[in-house]
């Protein structure tokens, strides 16, 4: 029987793409239980808690979409602190927070008017997954006080052997408040709860940026068979560029070699919490679900990755050219915008970025990228372009089973589904627009050297 996972990387207001991502499939109108029904599990972190928050609160996936593009909804999360103390600190090492995480908690509840209070335990009953069961969600967080993973469950994963995974005690507002604290460079101090002792950091410190390795292992600890696992993971997008060789001086697309320092060292560990690695949670999940163990095994790959990434495309003869044709001014100012980009510019280079990568004009990100040279467009595993990501999805998942809305049926169909399960033509329109307003002096806007959204160098060869 097969068993069906969603998952939804952290990433802040990056986040916008798993949102793009399910419009494709479904269409922007769908509603959020109409998107959880087509999945028996449910795992989320940090900027994806928030989709998922949107999909319970049974939102259309137009409205969610509004999280992040209204600048208003985005700057009461990410609301300034006002300290002046952490001011200082980010002027001279360009370090310490910037945001409330009290005030944080206060918007996340705003827009979750109806489930925000709601236990996340018991949360999901209603919802019907395709073998008949409740959706089991599932949201990462870290415990600040005992240095351990944290995960917030809808319902109980124990069986004899396994030992016992208990459902939360905290609200939805609570688990996505706790699942999107980051520290250090974002928010002024851990998450804390209402009569709840504990506090929190965002789930990324438990390296689960991306959830789709935790969520693997938890669908097992349910019962599930690793082979009859299905997991359609949604990233949010990890800048990789090529390393520039040892001694030489970085090209413009390149990234260059990290000097030492405690302050530079204390950056990076902050900014971590941003990281896949790119490749590993998804080849970790392609691995235990069993790929190619057996080879009469018509399925070989069981984890979907769907990711933009942002990387330089190689030339031959040498160098480096940005993708979708944007200028490398453009491309530059894309690839320094961190998890809280609020400002409509940022949101606007993020957002057309995405359709660039939904029209097949940017990569998709690998489960496992070219390890003998950088390029994008040539993974070890994977798909690279979103249009081959969605036909590979058609092949494993079969929503056939569950009779749709005539609007959500049509969707899927004009994006290469059909109601047998068999992929059609692909989906695959030309991207209409242009990075807006990129222009010379946008370069004045970018932040200081080390500051700005994680980037992966990779070597050459």
């Amino acid at each position: 029987m097969t068993y069906r996972i969603l998952t939804l990387d952290g990433g802040g207001s990056w986040a916008l793409i798993e949102v793009r991502a399910l419009m494709k499939i479904y269409g922007g109108g769908a509603t959020g239980h109409q998107v959880l029904k087509d999945f028996d599990l449910v795992a989320a972190n940090s900027g994806g808690s928030l989709v998922l928050a949107g999909l319970l609160e049974n939102l259309s996936l137009n409205a969610i979409l509004e999280y992040f593009l209204d600048e208003n909804k985005l700057k009461d999360v990410f609301s300034y602190n006002g300290d002046i103390g952490d001011s200082v600190l980010r002027g001279l090492l360009h370090l310490g927070p910037k945001y409330s995480a009290q005030h944080k908690y206060g918007a996340i509840r705003r827009l979750i008017p109806k489930t925000g209070d709601m236990r996340l335990a018991g949360i999901a009953n209603r919802i019907i997954g395709p073998n008949a069961e409740p959706v089991h969600i599932l949201i990462v967080s870290f415990d600040y006080d005992r240095n351990r993973a944290v995960f917030f469950r809808s319902a109980p994963a124990n069986r004899p052997n396994w030992g016992e995974g208990q459902p939360a005690a905290v609200t939805l507002a609570g688990a996505v408040h706790a699942s999107t604290n980051a520290p250090v460079n974002y928010f002024d101090g851990p998450a804390s709860l209402p009569n709840i002792p504990d506090r929190y950091w965002d789930g990324g410190v438990t390296g689960c940026n991306n959830p789709v390795a935790a969520a693997v292992i938890e669908a097992i600890v349910l019962g599930q068979k690793p082979s009859n696992i299905r997991a359609l993971s949604l990233g949010t997008g990890n800048v990789s560029l090529p390393l520039a060789a040892p001694g030489a001086e970085p090209g413009e697309l390149e990234a260059p070699r990290s000097e030492t320092s405690i302050a530079n060292d204390i950056r990076k560990l902050a900014t971590a919490i941003l990281d896949d690695p790119p490749d590993a949670a998804s080849f970790i999940a392609h691995a235990i679900t069993g790929a190619d163990l057996d080879p009469r095994d018509a399925i070989k790959r069981r984890v979907i990755r769907m990711s933009p990434q942002p990387s330089p495309l190689p030339l031959q003869g040498g160098g480096w050219t940005p993708p979708a044709q944007w200028s490398v001014e453009q491309f530059k100012y894309l690839c320094t915008r961190d998890m809280d980009a609020v400002e409509p510019l940022e949101v606007t280079y993020i957002r057309d970025y995405c359709d660039a990568w939904l029209a097949d004009q940017a990569p998709n990100q690998a489960i496992r990228p070219n390890g003998s040279k950088f390029d994008p467009m040539q993974p070890e595993l994977g798909h690279a372009r979103f249009s081959e990501a969605l036909r590979g999805m058609a092949r494993i998942f079969s929503f056939a089973a569950r009779e749709r809305s005539g609007a959500c049926r049509d969707r899927l169909n004009t994006t290469g589904f059909t109601r047998a399960g068999r992929v059609g033509p692909p989906h695959n329109p030309r991207c209409s627009r242009r990075p807006l307003r990129a222009r010379a002096s946008d370069s004045r806007r970018r932040p200081a050297a080390g500051a700005g959204r994680r980037i992966h160098a990779r070597s050459k060869s």
